[in-house]
C-alpha cells in the first residue's frame, strides 16, 4: 500500500477519518502503517444552514488506524 501512496507526495489531498471529519492538505509523509502527515491542513466543516466552515490546523499528523 505504501508505494502506492507515494503518488500523493506533495500533493493536496483530504482524508475522511473513522469518525467522519473531512481533513484537507499537503502531504508530507507517512509510514507502513498508514500514519500521515499534512501540512497546511485544515477541517473542513458541512452544514445545512451556514454551508462550508474551514478551521485552520496547519500541521498535522493523522494516525492510520483512523484513515
Amino acid at each position: 500500500m505504501t508505494t502506492s501512496l507515494d503518488a500523493f507526495m506533495n500533493r493536496v489531498i483530504s482524508v475522511v477519518t473513522g469518525d467522519g471529519r473531512n481533513i484537507v492538505g499537503m502531504m508530507k509523509g507517512f509510514d507502513q502503517l498508514v500514519n500521515v502527515v499534512l501540512e497546511d491542513s485544515h477541517e473542513r466543516v458541512y452544514s445545512e444552514t451556514q454551508g462550508v466552515e474551514q478551521i485552520p490546523l496547519g500541521l498535522y499528523i493523522i494516525r492510520g488506524d483512523n484513515v
